[in-house]
C-alpha cells in the first residue's frame, strides 16, 4: 500500500484555480472599465491601461487614442519607403476623390514632402492593441488647400503606410489639439 499523495489531483486543481483567477480578473476589469467604446457588433475596445499611463487620452465615441505629447512622424521610414498606398476616400464625391488622388500624386513627388507631417491621433484595433498612428499636413494643389493624412500601420517588425486627402475645411477638420480637447470631454470620467 502506498499512502503518498499523487501529483495529478494537485496539478489539476492548481491549473483550474489559475484559469479561474485569470478569467475572473479579466472579467472584472471589463465590467469596471471606464474608458471603452462599444463598436455595436459585439466588439468593445478598452483603453483603461493607456489612460492610466498618463500618456494617452481616449476618445470614447471611437477607437481613437490621442497621445498627450504629439508623436514624431516616422520620417526615416517614409524616406526609405518607395511606395505609398493611396487609401479609399469614402467621404468624398467621385470628382473630389479624383482630384484628391491627383493632389496626392503631385504633392508626394516633391522632395521631402513628408518632413512637414504632424501627429493627429492613434487608433486601437479589435483587441485593444495600438495599431495605427495618423499624421497630417496641408498642401496646396491646383488652387485648392488639401489635408493629407498618412496612416502608419504598425506591424511587428515594420510599418506600412496609406495616404488619403480631403479638401481642407477649417471648421470641421480635427487636428491634434482639437482631437485632444474633444477626446478629453468624450468620456464619463475625466482623463
Amino acid at each position: 500500500m502506498n499512502f503518498s499523495p499523487t501529483k495529478t489531483p494537485w496539478l489539476s486543481t492548481t491549473l483550474f484555480f489559475l484559469s479561474l483567477t485569470t478569467v475572473t480578473y479579466y472579467g472584472f476589469n471589463q465590467m469596471t472599465s471606464t474608458y471603452k467604446t462599444d463598436q455595436g457588433n459585439g466588439i468593445v475596445i478598452y483603453a483603461d491601461d493607456y489612460v492610466a499611463s498618463g500618456k494617452w487620452v481616449f476618445y470614447c465615441n471611437t477607437s481613437r487614442l490621442i497621445s498627450r505629447e504629439p508623436l514624431p512622424a516616422p520620417l526615416a521610414e517614409l524616406k526609405e519607403n518607395e511606395k505609398l498606398t493611396i487609401g479609399t476616400m469614402y467621404a468624398l464625391s467621385h470628382a473630389d476623390e479624383m482630384q484628391a488622388t491627383e493632389a496626392i500624386k503631385e504633392i508626394t513627388k516633391i522632395e521631402g514632402w513628408y518632413t512637414k507631417l504632424r501627429y493627429r491621433y492613434s487608433a486601437l484595433d479589435e483587441s485593444s492593441n495600438l495599431t495605427v498612428h495618423d499624421f497630417d499636413l496641408f498642401a496646396r494643389h491646383d488652387g485648392r488647400l488639401w489635408a493629407l493624412t498618412v496612416s502608419q500601420w504598425l506591424h511587428r517588425n515594420r510599418s506600412s503606410f496609406k495616404i488619403t486627402a480631403e479638401p481642407y475645411d477649417p471648421e470641421h477638420y480635427m487636428d491634434h489639439a482639437k482631437m485632444l480637447k474633444v477626446a478629453a470631454a468624450s468620456c464619463p470620467t475625466p482623463q
